[in-house]
């Protein structure tokens, strides 16, 4: 069976496959949210801690 190279794949596309920029940025969102919300939740390791009070230091008035 030989494949056709049509320049008119994407009119071949169901209209039901089309998102909105808002609907993409939505279920992006919740997405990155559900897959890190333990990252996100953990504390911060010991070594980096210091060096977030070093830069807090620096940048202090």
């Amino acid at each position: 069976m030989q494949q056709q190279n049509s320049r008119d794949w994407p009119r071949d596309i169901p209209n039901s496959l089309n998102f909105s920029q808002e609907q993409v940025v939505f279920f992006l969102g919740h997405s990155l949210r559900s897959l890190y919300a333990d990252v996100v939740a953990a504390d911060l390791p010991d070594h980096l801690k210091a060096i977030v009070l070093k830069l807090e230091e620096r940048t202090s008035p």
